[in-house]
């Protein structure tokens, strides 16, 4: 079988209304600098969707816009406005579908298509899971458990996951699923971004590795107690059938959102 290298990129956008458009261009640069065969975008609103559509075609093709796109409602926001996930591809859509989550109290799915590369198929989803945090609730971290095992079960093998898992503690996971974090060796933080052969992790956050929501280095988060690793790359594909060559996270400098992103570059 021929192996595939794949560079992806994954990314909560932040549906905030502050400086929504010039934080939506600025992420949009980033991602050109990266260039990644796929993204996977969460908390895209209606605004920013009008920016990727004119920034971001013919380069990449947009899936997961339908009516669906506009059917989640943050009661609790300042936004005024819908948001959901979205996928940026250079690879074309061989079909999408979205999944709704199990128990979700806001609407949750999974969005999930095929990718025709110029090798083989492959299969990419992204989600957002339930926003709920209360470290002593552990009902709520079961019910992210339990939402990521539906993931796992309605994905094909060979799958790229990638999104916003909500997940407070790090320890919580399902145990199919590969997180690539822990295919990294991390071995040292990096003071820039950088892509190269070699695999790298940049962890930013003085508190915990490889968070990508951290009070202590995004200005956009108020709270500067808060640390956790919320965004994840997962994998549904046999081990031995993977290598990470690169893992770092991005918008370490530009932060036009309260999360980090996540680059990768892979090999199926």
């Amino acid at each position: 079988m021929v192996s595939s290298l794949f560079t992806v990129m994954t990314w909560n956008i932040w549906f905030d209304k502050t400086n929504r458009k010039t934080r939506t261009e600025t992420l949009l640069n980033e991602i050109i600098f990266y260039n990644p065969d796929i993204v996977a975008l969460q908390e895209v609103v209606e605004e920013s969707l009008e920016i990727i559509i004119a920034k971001m075609t013919p380069t990449y093709y947009i899936i997961g816009m339908n009516a669906h796109f506009q059917s989640h409602s943050n009661s609790n926001s300042n936004s005024n406005s819908h948001y959901d996930t979205l996928i940026l591809s250079k690879f074309p859509p061989l079909q999408w579908n979205r999944y709704h989550l199990p128990k979700t109290k806001m609407r949750r799915n999974l969005l999930l298509t095929t990718l025709q590369t110029s090798t083989s198929q492959i299969s990419v989803g992204t989600f957002h899971l339930e926003s709920v945090f209360n470290r002593h609730n552990q009902y709520a971290e079961e019910l992210k458990i339990s939402q990521l095992k539906y993931i796992y079960a309605i994905s094909p093998m060979n799958t790229i996951l990638m999104g916003d898992t909500n997940l407070v503690s790090d320890n919580a996971k399902s145990e199919h699923l590969i997180d690539i974090y822990n295919m990294s060796p991390c071995a040292c933080p990096q003071t820039e971004p950088s892509i190269s052969s070699e695999t790298h992790c940049l962890d930013i956050c003085p508190f915990q590795k490889g968070a990508t929501y951290c009070g202590q280095t995004n200005k956009n988060i108020k709270n500067k107690s808060i640390q956790s690793r919320l965004d994840r790359i997962y994998l549904k594909i046999l081990r031995n059938s993977l290598k990470v060559h690169f893992y770092g996270l991005t918008g370490t400098f530009t932060q036009p959102s309260d999360h980090f992103g996540i680059f990768s570059q892979i090999e199926i």
